[in-house]
């Protein structure tokens, strides 16, 4: 009875101790090309808010900026819808970089600094794990969709970040 009751806490402190890692594990992000990139058009009203919003902040603030903001314009979504800033739009991973990487680079150019956001296609690692790698086993309708993840390099001064504003992840390079 002595031996099981230990089995039984020995199993749950394991397993304690085994979620609270996998918990605290940042996922990673790896380039793995340049994605082509068209800014989207931002209006005017957008425009006066981020100035006001990014006055005299530091890059990596306007890094942390541009992704709150990209989260209050858009929701994920399988289908890309054309980009509204006077609305909440639907988009996937790809407009999401696009809509960041726009923020970012007019929040740095009306601050004057030299940094510069570009969508990038890669993956995503969790623990070492490739989890784009498990597409293959979705529905194939899934398949291409999650065979890899468009995220943002943001580079400035001698700094690189990775900034995923789809999963709300920034990873310093």
């Amino acid at each position: 009875m002595i031996k099981t009751k230990n089995k039984r806490v020995a199993v749950i402190i394991l397993f304690i101790i085994v979620a609270g890692c996998i918990s605290i594990a940042v996922p990673q992000l790896e380039k793995q090309k340049y994605r082509e990139y068209n800014p989207v058009a931002l209006s005017s009203t957008l425009k006066q808010e981020i100035e006001s919003n990014t006055i005299n902040l530091t890059a990596y603030d306007i890094i942390k900026y541009s992704n709150k903001k990209t989260n209050e314009l858009l929701r994920f979504s399988t289908k890309c819808e054309p980009f509204d800033d006077r609305k909440v739009t639907k988009m996937h991973c790809v407009g999401f970089a696009r809509v960041y990487s726009t923020i970012c680079n007019y929040a740095f150019k009306v601050n004057h600094i030299n940094g510069k956001a570009i969508p990038v296609v890669g993956i995503v690692k969790w623990n070492g794990i490739n989890l784009n790698s498990f597409s293959k086993y979705l529905p194939q309708k899934w398949n291409n969709f999650t065979k890899d993840h468009d995220f943002v390099e943001v580079n400035y001064d001698n700094y690189t970040f990775y900034v995923d504003p789809t999963l709300n992840i920034i990873n310093k390079i």
